[in-house]
């Protein structure tokens, strides 16, 4: 879940002695830990008069200090490296490369969240310029896009989402995502203790994505989806049913009503949850095949990126698709549905068609420029003594002058393709392939639910019947 932000300045000393926190009086456990020094050393002094010398080369640019700072969620602990791989990866993204630029990477261990601080130099050693135009709305695209890719926890309430389904590789949240976001964070009565104001927010991000799905249906269930999150519920009962409820974990305990999660609006999303279910709309397989192939687009367009070392399954399930032992389980406007198919082992296959068509296309462009380049043997005059030599020579030119000119013919009737057109076909026949896979109804999350709520209407019965014997006996003058 990483969440950037920038500011750009002409103070580079100031600006990497701010992220060194030299001026600050920290414990040695609490002092900055430089990660990286990228073509810099040094004091702050000496980075600044090095980064000063590289952004004189463009007079005109009156900010060429880019300083960022990348924030983690406090329950996301990477480590270092897995830290440092996904801040390489929003630097490359807005333009900073390693290769061709200065900057000081920190990381900050003064607070509970892991968080780290780039200054950069804008002007690169080649003399280009990062550009700085919205390099809010960059970053998160580019936190989006490692998010995505690195299997990290997403961040809600973005503005503009990595799409490279879309011309531009991006996306704006649509009205319907702000409105969402806004019903979800609307006031509540949080604490005024900011450790315990982050622990409730905590639980209450917790419950709104147990609540986001839609197989979740009753209060038991919601329940267990919670208890297995870490997050124990109570339930507070009165004689027509639950009352209220309450949340604690190993840190803190805290009223639904404190959170913004009370009982009452809970029990109707999940009511409506089931409804959702028991009402299963019907749909076409047209239908499932449109959003089944887009979906496959994006996730295989994903994992080429990666390569060989792609975590298929996890960008998979990204799109809704979901490994079990019966196949892939998926949804199309709510209905669930099973697809009986290896998807992971049809796009590895794929990808590795890919990879060694690239090798075969590399050296056949390489056999064509060889033969194009070639020039045929010369044709010696024969003498009319001691010719015999020549003749053979001439004899082995005109063979591989004859061979020469029949492979440039067939270069120029049957060139090779373009490696790009090759690979989007080779994608386009296994999405075409995988939408011939067998797609039926899931009927086993209807069948978990009737279970489900049989039980429920056991458990009820049962205390029913309970409180029925205990009220004749209280009748009757008995004491239990």
């Amino acid at each position: 879940m990483p969440i950037a932000n920038a500011n750009t300045g002409n103070g580079f000393s100031k600006g990497v002695s701010y992220a060194l926190q030299e001026q600050k009086q920290l414990s040695e456990d609490q002092r900055a830990v430089v990660l990286e020094y990228n073509n810099v050393f040094g004091t702050s002094r000496d980075i600044g008069r090095q980064m000063r010398d590289i952004a004189d080369d463009r007079e005109r640019v009156q900010k060429p200090v880019l300083h960022l700072q990348i924030n983690f969620h406090p329950d996301e602990k990477l480590g270092r490296e897995k830290a440092k791989k996904a801040v390489h990866a929003i630097l490359q993204e807005v333009g900073i490369s390693s290769d061709n630029h200065q900057y000081v990477l920190v990381q900050h261990r003064d607070k509970a969240h892991d968080h780290y601080h780039v200054v950069a130099n804008r002007v690169g050693m080649d003399g280009s310029l990062v550009s700085n135009e919205r390099i809010i709305e960059r970053l998160q695209v580019a936190c989006d896009k490692v998010e995505q890719e690195q299997g990290l926890r997403r961040t809600e309430g973005r503005t503009v989402f990595y799409d490279p389904s879309q011309e531009k590789g991006f996306r704006y949240a649509t009205s319907e995502e702000k409105k969402a976001h806004r019903a979800k964070n609307k006031k509540t009565n949080l604490d005024k203790n900011p450790n315990k104001r982050e622990q409730q927010a905590v639980i209450k991000n917790e419950v709104i994505k147990v609540l986001q799905d839609k197989k979740i249906s009753t209060a038991d269930a919601f329940k267990k989806a919670l208890e297995s999150r870490g997050i124990d519920v109570r339930f507070m009962e009165n004689k027509y049913g639950i009352s209220g409820i309450s949340f604690k974990t190993d840190k803190i305990s805290v009223k639904g009503s404190q959170i913004g999660a009370k009982w009452n609006d809970i029990s109707k999303i999940l009511e409506h949850n089931s409804k959702t279910i028991q009402e299963t709309k019907r749909i076409t397989r047209a239908e499932v095949e449109k959003h089944l192939r887009e979906d496959l687009q994006i996730a295989v367009s994903r994992c080429m990126s990666v390569g060989y070392g792609a975590n298929i399954d996890h960008i998979l399930k990204l799109r809704g698709l979901e490994r079990t032992p019966q196949g892939y389980s998926y949804q199309v406007n709510d209905v669930p549905l099973l697809i009986s198919s290896d998807l992971e082992k049809g796009i590895r296959d794929t990808i590795y068609e890919v990879m060694s068509l690239q090798d075969l296309y590399e050296k056949r462009k390489a056999y064509e420029e060889k033969i194009r380049r070639a020039k045929p043997m010369e044709i010696k005059k024969v003498p009319l003594f001691f010719s015999k030599e020549i003749k053979e020579a001439n004899a082995k030119a005109e063979a591989y002058n004859k061979r020469l000119e029949q492979e440039k013919q067939k270069i120029a009737q049957n060139p090779v393709k373009e490696r790009t057109k090759v690979c989007k076909q080779l994608l386009d026949n296994y999405i075409d392939k995988a939408l011939k896979s067998k797609i039926t109804i899931d009927n086993r999350v209807q069948t978990q639910e009737k279970e489900r709520n049989r039980l429920e209407q056991m458990k009820v019965t049962k205390e029913e019947n309970q409180e029925q014997i205990q009220k004749r006996d209280r009748s009757r003058g008995y004491r239990r």
